[in-house]
C-alpha cells in the first residue's frame, strides 16, 4: 500500500512549521505543543529518512541542503490536504462565484480584504473581473453573479444590497503636503485639483460644504479611474478627492495623508446586485453577508 512509505504525517506537520518558521521555538507555539515535542517528531522524521534535516544556529535552525528540496514539497502536499479537506467540509456551500466590481474598489478595497472570505468560504472559488458586461442576462452568459458599485442599482428580478457608508475626502502625499500651504480648504484652490470624468462635480460639492466659492473651471487633469487619480496624487501630481474606502490602506502606510477634518462629502456607499434564485445564489449571499460584515474603518481625524 503507498501509506506504508509515508513517513509520519504528524513528523511532517512539525517539520514544515520548524522549517518555514526557522525554529523549533516558534514551531512549538504556532502549533501549541512543547518544544521537547518538536524535537523528539523531528528526530523520528530524521531516523526514518536516514539523514540529519537542520543545522542548529545561535538563533534557530537551518535546512541543510539534504533538506531544502524536500521542504518545499511536504508544504505543498501539506497545503493540497488542507484545500481538499476544507472543501470537502463545506460541499453545499462550494462552486464558483464570479464577482464584477470596478478597477478601484477591487484592487484597492475587494483585494486586500479577500483572503478572509476565502478562509471563512475555501469552498467558494471567487473570480474577479473589473469588466463592464452586460450583468445577469437571462438570455446568455450573466458575465457574473454578484456586482459591486459605488451607488445603488436597479435592475428588476435583482436584489441591491447597502454593504458599507462612504464619503470622500481630500488627500494628498506627505511630500505635497510638506511643501505647500494647506492650512484651510481654500488653500487647494492655488494647486491641481485631480478630478476622474465621472465626477466632475465631487470638487465643487466638497467646496461648497466647506463654505468656499470656486470659479466654473477648476485646475487640475482629469482621469478614466479613481485609482489613476490617487496614484496621481501618491507621486506628488495634486490633490484628489477620494473615497475612504479606496484610501484605507493607503493612508495607513502613509502614502496619502487627509487633508483636514472636515468636510466629509457623504457618496451613496457600496452596493452588492445579485439574482436571489440559481446556482450562485447560496455562495453570493455567503459573500454579501461577507461584505456587510466588513468593519467600516473610518478615520478619527477630528
Amino acid at each position: 500500500m503507498a501509506g506504508q512509505s509515508l513517513p509520519p504525517l504528524k513528523a511532517l506537520r512539525v517539520f514544515e512549521a520548524a522549517a518555514r518558521l526557522r525554529s523549533f521555538t516558534a514551531a512549538a507555539d504556532e502549533l501549541s505543543i512543547t518544544h521537547s515535542a518538536v524535537s523528539q517528531q523531528i528526530r523520528i522524521l530524521e531516523e526514518y529518512v536516514g539523514q540529519p534535516l537542520f543545522a542548529r544556529e545561535a538563533r534557530g535552525v537551518a535546512l541543510l541542503p539534504c533538506a531544502q528540496a524536500y521542504f518545499p514539497e511536504v508544504q505543498a502536499s501539506l497545503e493540497r490536504i488542507a484545500a481538499a479537506t476544507a472543501k470537502l467540509k463545506s460541499p453545499a456551500h462550494g462552486g464558483v462565484l464570479r464577482v464584477c466590481a470596478t478597477p478601484s474598489l477591487t484592487m484597492k478595497w475587494l483585494i486586500p480584504r479577500l483572503s478572509t472570505f476565502q478562509v471563512q468560504h475555501p469552498g467558494i472559488d471567487v473570480q474577479l473581473s473589473t469588466q463592464a458586461r452586460p450583468f445577469l442576462d437571462r438570455g446568455g452568459d450573466p458575465g457574473a453573479d454578484v456586482l459591486i458599485r459605488h451607488g445603488f442599482m436597479a435592475q428588476s428580478d435583482l436584489a441591491c444590497v447597502h454593504c458599507l457608508d462612504d464619503f470622500h475626502l481630500p488627500v494628498a502625499s506627505p511630500r505635497f503636503i510638506e511643501r505647500n500651504r494647506l492650512a484651510a480648504p481654500a488653500d487647494c484652490l492655488g494647486h491641481p485639483l485631480l478630478k476622474i470624468s465621472g465626477g466632475m462635480d465631487h470638487w465643487p460639492r466638497w467646496f461648497a460644504l466647506a463654505k468656499v466659492d470656486v470659479p466654473a473651471q477648476l485646475p487640475g487633469p482629469v482621469f478614466d479611474h479613481q485609482f489613476l487619480c490617487m496614484q496621481a496624487a501618491m507621486n506628488d501630481l495634486g490633490i484628489a478627492l477620494a473615497p475612504w474606502s479606496l484610501l484605507e490602506d493607503d493612508i495607513r502606510a502613509d502614502r496619502l495623508r487627509p487633508l483636514f477634518a472636515q468636510p466629509h462629502l457623504p457618496n451613496a456607499g457600496i452596493h452588492a446586485l445579485y439574482r436571489q434564485d440559481g446556482p450562485a445564489a447560496v455562495p453570493a449571499q455567503l459573500f454579501i453577508a461577507w461584505l456587510c460584515a466588513q468593519p467600516p474603518g473610518l478615520p478619527h481625524l477630528g
